[in-house]
């Protein structure tokens, strides 16, 4: 049966209207990608995106570039991201404060964005932190050093990279669980020449930053965040061998802002599984004392929303604000 000319009139209309979108998806990506990465070149975040960066740009045949716009606890670079075009020309290699911490110790007159504006991609690596002492610490154990701050918690004290930062909420995490106390001092620098010295007992450090100071002697690693003992650090037992259940990692990942095509977020993580899943990728993640992961967008999508209830809890509970 003939449709009469008004209705093929209106049906010619309408894909003259959706072909142009499905052109452009299809030939994604036709140009350069940007790539946002919320912290400075040559931080652990920054060695792994551009690791991650060039193995996609060979693989979607076009140059993808680190854009670094450090700065605020990585709310720079977020509000960047989230307020670029939703085309996939644009994406935003983060870490996991930015959605697990930042929503909940700043206020949102501080915080120009929201985790709604993005999108899960692919998580790239779990990013295990290290319980450290001084290598000259009397404190050899993460029992010890529960112990120690149980008798003695108004005497001790731990560093961090500031109020509100994940190794002040982590350690607020930790003593939580373990039923000890004792005084945060917050650092720009996470004060870690101050661990090596003594002047503070203890902090959490990222494993990138922990492994070189255990391994030339100035740390003591007690304890790691992970699920499982570092390949590099097989000697160092996790938290969850001395308080069971315990695992808090932090993780680095893709975001894209929300709205961005749903063939061009595939596309990028097809490409992802297969950067991540290389040799190459791996052992560099291991070196780090990071760990590779692999997953589907919506597998992230998920794990954000569970991630973010557990860090949100913890600050709730203790009534942590960032300034």
């Amino acid at each position: 049966m003939k449709r009469p000319s008004h209705l093929r009139h209106s049906l010619l209309i309408a894909a003259s209207l959706l072909a142009p979108a499905a052109w452009a998806e299809a030939d994604y990506p036709s140009r350069a990608i940007r790539v946002i990465v919320p912290l400075p070149g040559g931080s652990s975040p920054d060695v792994i995106a551009r690791l991650w960066a060039d193995g996609l740009g060979r693989r979607l045949g076009q140059p993808v570039v680190i854009d670094n716009r450090p700065g605020a606890a990585t709310i720079v670079g977020a509000q960047a991201a989230a307020t670029a075009p939703a085309d996939g020309y644009t994406l935003f290699y983060t870490v996991g404060s930015t959605t697990s911490l930042n929503p909940f110790v700043y206020s949102a007159s501080r915080l120009p964005y929201k985790t709604e504006d993005f999108v899960g991609v692919v998580r790239t690596v779990s990013v295990p932190y290290v319980l450290v002492v001084s290598a000259n610490s009397p404190i050899r154990s993460t029992a010890e050093l529960i112990a120690s701050a149980k008798k003695n918690g108004d005497k001790m004290n731990y560093a961090s990279y500031g109020m509100g930062q994940t190794t002040h909420v982590l350690m607020t995490r930790f003593l939580n669980a373990s039923g000890a106390t004792m005084t945060h001092v917050p650092y720009k620098d996470g004060g870690i020449t101050d661990i090596i010295s003594g002047v503070v007992n203890a902090s959490f450090e990222p494993s990138t930053t922990a492994i070189p100071q255990i391994a030339g002697g100035k740390l003591r690693g007690l304890a790691v965040t992970g699920a499982k003992r570092l390949a590099t650090l097989p000697d160092v037992p996790t938290v969850s061998e001395t308080i069971p259940g315990f695992v808090a990692d932090s993780w680095q990942g893709v975001l894209v802002r929300k709205g961005t095509p749903a063939a061009v977020v595939q596309k990028i993580a097809a490409a992802s599984q297969e950067i991540l899943g290389s040799e190459e990728f791996r052992t560099k993640a291991r070196d780090l004392g990071l760990q590779a992961v692999q997953g589907t967008p919506a597998e992230f999508q998920n794990f954000i929303s569970e991630d973010a209830r557990a860090w949100e809890k913890v600050v709730k509970d203790n009534n942590i604000r960032a300034e």
